[in-house]
């Protein structure tokens, strides 16, 4: 068997497509090793820019929370760019996520050239080119009848096919990566943290796992149809439907099943709600005042910021209501993106890197957390707190003959001494934390693999070398 997979390893190393493969991968993760590095750069430059002038220049009124840069962007980089680069909080818990920045929609979004978009894209595609005729191509030439007469069998025929185009596929591969973690640790040193090889370390033999199914698939249908044209455009269309269809149909069929409004349907409709809540309310306060049963301009201004903060808190735990039926509905889609292999992989480099979707809840989660120390921090200085939409009112109310101007309250600043100020800070994830959020979409491609050797190993024996 030892002799068949060097020659394997051989004839598919000496081709002119596994050369093309190794200086496209070469070529591609010195890309991403570049523009890793020259983003990472701009954007942790910006960051301490932007937090040393947060820490000058405290404020009781709102603050700003910000991530810090991604240093493992360069394998899974998920989206963190179309995010927003930050959130503002108010009092009361009150988060608004601020732009991401500047994009021209006239140009195409282009996917960075991560890590997982090579593999899953450029290197999955390579396994089934090499792996399609591996059983097809030898019958269609006749020597696999001769393979099997002697001493080397079926089972051990397809472990010598696998290995081989395993093997094949780790070379460029690895190559790549090293190529891809050169770059980055000389530009960017600061990166170098046991994180950085951990990561990179968990994301080859995730890789592995992934491209191994792609193998087994490709022996599998080439055992089963002993045509190698047909078994090759076979396997593109499954290529197709496991790295594009299902992934980018997901978020339409989550949207299709959910009934959640637009974001424009909220505001259009709960604006108006709210407002004639308050409205209502102060109305009540203007027949108590021409009563006299509000007798100071104290007491009326007292009870409009009350009749105000119970239309604001309605509204942010409206919002709070909102946000979890959007994020219910991208779990959906996620949910039904994992049919695909593909998106198993693309979670789980998210879970080991720390970036993606998990990220962004951790983050908010810790913001949240914050938020309640940043109340507590303004309520002992200015002894009290108010919680702010885009929604204002201002009116005149008489009290014994007086004309008052009741409006939105505001929050103050406090005027005194903030070197206590309560300073944020994003709490690193740990490798083991994204090692267990990787496991349930890791399992999923070992079954994946499981399920495709079976059918493979039961393919080839069922296989007619005539």
């Amino acid at each position: 068997m030892t002799t068949i997979i060097r020659k394997e390893i051989l004839d598919h190393v000496e081709s002119l497509q596994f050369l093309i493969l190794l200086l496209l991968s070469l070529v591609l993760f010195l890309a991403n090793g570049l523009l890793f590095a020259d983003r990472y750069e701009q954007q942790a430059t910006w960051y301490s820019k932007t937090i040393t002038a947060l820490r000058e220049k405290p404020s009781t009124i709102s603050t700003e929370l910000y991530p810090e840069p991604a240093q493992l962007a360069f394998i899974a980089e998920a989206g963190d760019n179309q995010a927003p680069a930050g959130y503002t909080l108010g009092q009361m818990g009150v988060l608004r996520p601020l732009p991401t920045g500047p994009r021209n929609f006239r140009l195409p979004v282009v996917p960075d050239p991560d890590w997982s978009f090579i593999i899953k894209v450029i290197f999955s595609l390579y396994a089934i080119l090499i792996a399609y005729d591996a059983i097809a191509g030898e019958k269609e030439s006749g020597t696999l009848r001769q393979l099997l007469s002697g001493p080397l069998g079926r089972t051990r025929l397809l472990i010598a096919k696998y290995v081989a185009v395993m093997v094949t596929l780790a070379i460029p591969l690895l190559c790549g990566m090293v190529v891809s973690l050169i770059t980055v640790s000389v530009s960017v040193p600061r990166v170098l943290t046991p994180a950085f090889l951990s990561g990179s370390i968990l994301t080859f033999f995730l890789a592995s796992v992934y491209l191994s199914l792609f193998a087994f698939l490709s022996l599998f249908l080439s055992s089963l149809i002993h045509n190698s044209s047909l078994v090759l455009l076979t396997l593109l269309v499954v290529w197709i439907f496991f790295t594009i269809i299902i992934p980018n149909t997901a978020g339409i069929l989550s949207e299709e099943v959910s009934d959640i409004p637009s974001e424009f349907s909220i505001a259009k409709e709960l604006g108006p709600s709210i407002q004639k809540q308050i409205w209502s309310k102060i109305g009540i306060l203007r027949g108590m005042a021409e009563k006299g049963e509000i007798k100071t301009e104290e007491e009326l201004k007292r009870r409009t910021d009350q009749a105000f903060a119970e239309g604001q808190q309605s509204l942010i735990s409206y919002y709070d209501s909102y946000e979890k039926a959007i994020r219910g509905r991208a779990a959906v889609a996620r949910t039904l993106s994992r049919l695909s292999p593909t998106a198993l992989f693309e979670y789980a480099a998210e879970d080991i890197t720390g970036t993606g979707i998990h990220r962004e809840e951790r983050f908010l989660r810790e913001a949240r957390a914050y938020s309640e120390v940043y109340d507590r921090y303004i309520l002992g200085k200015t002894g009290k707190l108010v919680g702010t939409s885009g929604w204002a009112f201002g009116t005149f109310i008489d009290v014994n003959g007086k004309g008052v101007f009741i409006g939105s309250p505001r929050p103050e600043e406090y005027s005194g001494d903030k070197s206590d100020f309560p300073r944020f800070a994003e709490r690193p994830q740990p490798a083991a934390e994204g090692i267990q959020e990787a496991l349930m979409d890791s399992a999923g491609l070992i079954l994946w693999n499981v399920v495709l050797a079976m059918l493979a190993f039961g393919a080839v024996m069922r296989s007619d070398v005539r």
